[in-house]
């Protein structure tokens, strides 16, 4: 999208759950029925029923905190472009929001397809922070972005579109390892 002759482009990558993940759902999901069960049995066992209103208050917010703890696992990468300015926020739980990168595509050492033989990863993978910004399911559609954030060296995995391709060898073609297939009117090159 263009406004006023402004590059803006956004996308955003859910990232699988894996294993871990589940797991820690279920983990969650138990410990707060146990937790749930042992404030209401125990004043019962004893014969304190007064303490009812309380341990169903306590019951309430037990639960809420399960859904807190399991919706928090859920996470998205929101990438975005605005002319030279490259970004990516996550999202956990569809409702907080972090920034974790930001920084000026001219800038950048190197973008390629992860799998790329000829520009591999490991070149770059020496010394700096990594930063998975993928859903971690297709593989093949993975590029890594090497760069500078701040003084420390940043490696970072994510999924771009075709949009986000061209942006990405408009504004830096020498270190970018893509060759767009159309020219910017929309006809096909020979």
């Amino acid at each position: 999208m263009r406004l006023n002759n402004e590059l803006i482009i956004e996308k955003i990558v859910t990232k699988h759950l894996t294993t871990k993940d589940k797991i820690s759902r279920i983990i969650f999901i138990v410990c707060a029925v146990l937790a749930i069960f042992l404030v209401n049995f125990i004043p019962l066992f004893f014969g304190i029923v007064y303490l009812f209103l309380l341990t169903v208050s306590l019951s309430f917010g037990i639960g809420y905190l399960c859904y807190l703890m399991v919706s928090g696992v859920t996470k998205e990468y929101e990438y975005s472009i605005v002319n030279d300015e490259f970004s990516i926020d996550v999202i956990s739980g569809k409702k907080r929001r972090a920034p974790l990168f930001s920084g000026s595509i001219r800038e950048f050492e190197m973008v390629a397809k992860l799998k790329d033989e000829r520009h591999p990863v490991s070149e770059f993978d020496k010394g700096v922070l990594h930063g998975y910004c993928s859903s971690g399911i297709n593989k093949e559609n993975e590029w890594y972005i090497a760069t500078m954030s701040g003084s420390q060296k940043v490696l970072l995995f994510i999924e771009p579109d075709e949009r986000m391709l061209q942006a990405f060898f408009r504004y830096n073609p020498r270190n970018t390892m893509y060759r767009p297939t159309s020219r910017p009117n929309g006809k096909k090159e020979d």
